[in-house]
This record gives structure tokens, C-alpha cells and sequence, in this order.
């Protein structure tokens, strides 16, 4: 549910609450994703498959009926919110990624490939960062 919250508040206006809400997230939640990470790898990477453990399922397009190829784009998009951020660690990117390419190969037919191109560019441009220690302090 907090990477979807990171997904919806991505598209907040630009206004006193918004302006909260991304002060929020990293005096807050990025330090606690990052200590979640340290401290349970594995729950944040079943989180962050295309085909998440169930309990993960919460929220945004799981709350749906939706098709395969937008639960895909949305997810991914879900993923694009939370780099900048640097709640994205390189071993994390290195444990998911793979899952979501081969999810795109497998699931999504050749017509609508092009609805990808876009965010698949996105992520591919940016900088994923080593992973640092967060103090509980």
C-alpha cells in the first residue's frame, strides 16, 4: 500500500498539501522502505514483482478488474515513483527487474508493446544507486 501511495501522490498539485506530503516522504517513509529493505530483502522483493505475494495486492489496480497489460504498465509506473527517491537499491533493481522484462516478454502481446516504450525508457535512464545504511535514530 505505501508504493501506491508513493503512486498517487506522484500526480499531487503542486499546492500546500502537496507541497507536505513530498516533504513527508523522504524525512519519513523513504527511511522506513530503506530499513524495511535492510531488514526484510526478500518481503521487499515480493512486493515489487509484477506478480506480487498476495498480501502485497493491495490498493490501485489490484482493487480492479483490469487486464494483465495495464496491471503491468501500472506497476511499472508504481516502480518509476519510488527511484527518485532512492528507495530503489541496485541489489533490489537486480532481483526484481528481471521478473518484470520477462513478464513483459511472456504476457504482453506484440500489439501492445509500444504502450511500454515509454516507461521502459524512463527506467532505463535513471540512476540506481547503491544501497546505504539508514540509522534507526
Amino acid at each position: 500500500m505505501v508504493f501506491q501511495w508513493f503512486h498517487s501522490t506522484a500526480y499531487m498539485m503542486d499546492d500546500e498539501v502537496g507541497s507536505l506530503v513530498e516533504k513527508l516522504k523522504p524525512q519519513f517513509v523513504t527511511k522506513w522502505l530503506k530499513t524495511v529493505c535492510e531488514v526484510r530483502f526478500d518481503v521487499m522483493v515480493m512486493c515489487l514483482l509484477p506478480k506480487p505475494v498476495e498480501f502485497a495486492r493491495v490498493g490501485g489496480y489490484w482493487d480492479k478488474s483490469c487486464s494483465t497489460v495495464t496491471q503491468l504498465k501500472e506497476g511499472l509506473n508504481r516502480i518509476l515513483c519510488l527511484i527518485p527517491y532512492n528507495v530503489i537499491s541496485q541489489p533490489l533493481w537486480e532481483c526484481f527487474m528481471p521478473e518484470w522484462l520477462e513478464a513483459i516478454r511472456t504476457e504482453v502481446p506484440d500489439s501492445q508493446l509500444k504502450e511500454f516504450r515509454e516507461v521502459l525508457r524512463t527506467i532505463s535512464s535513471l540512476q540506481i544507486n547503491e544501497p546505504e545504511k539508514v540509522s534507526l535514530s
